[in-house]
């Protein structure tokens, strides 16, 4: 199992579990929801954090300064366009 399935694993079962967890009365979906966007972000800004700058698909020379500030300043809004303009780039040229 590569390392991008077993990540996703992991992040499907912490989905799962926040969703039981977090779910359980329904005036507490939003909780749920929350815990669910807080965590994405969390996961996104560690990715972007562990990445080596030659990793992004722009090589510039502020290009990881860059991404993590538009992580902390953007929250949820910058967690998807991460995982939109960087993450999903990364996956496709490892797949082809």
């Amino acid at each position: 199992m590569n390392k991008i399935k077993s990540e996703w694993t992991v992040a499907g079962l912490m989905l799962l579990f926040a969703i039981i967890v977090f779910t359980y009365h329904i005036g507490q979906l939003l909780w749920g929801i929350i815990a669910i966007a807080i965590l994405f972000w969390i996961f996104m800004l560690c990715d972007c954090l562990q990445r080596n700058t030659e990793d992004f698909p722009r090589t510039g020379e502020h290009e990881k300064l860059i991404w993590s500030v538009a992580l902390i300043f953007l929250n949820l809004i910058g967690a998807v366009m991460y995982y939109f303009l960087v993450r999903m780039q990364d996956n496709r040229d490892i797949l082809q």
